[in-house]
């Protein structure tokens, strides 16, 4: 997991395609990030709602993006999230499919 800052994303908001089009997040410990089990990291930034264009800019330029899945027991796989670019060159965001778990589609709604 993330040893520096990450970003924590809590919520989703779906378009009429049932893709990702913004997300709520705030900035969090890194470090505490793979230990929460459930549990949200201390932030260090308050939550904000962002479209994924600026959850893209930030996974291209490294900084790691984390969903926190309500009730994710201990032991559970973190799950990172990813660029996906998809046949039209269109980019949109999701946890990394090659782990098992689940996808943002399954944190609450906004």
């Amino acid at each position: 997991m993330p040893e520096g800052p990450a970003h924590v994303v809590t919520g989703v908001e779906l378009d009429a395609r049932g893709e990702v089009r913004r997300v709520r997040w705030y900035l969090a410990d890194g470090s505490e990030v793979g230990l929460a089990a459930g549990a949200a990291p201390r932030p260090l930034s308050g939550e904000s709602v962002v479209d994924t264009l600026e959850v893209v800019d930030k996974l291209l330029e490294a900084e790691p993006v984390v969903p926190l899945f309500p009730g994710r027991g201990a032991g559970a796989t973190p799950q990172l999230v990813k660029v996906h670019v998809q046949a039209d060159g269109t980019e949109r965001i999701e946890v990394d499919p090659s782990l098992p778990g689940r996808t943002l589609r399954d944190l609450p709604r906004l």
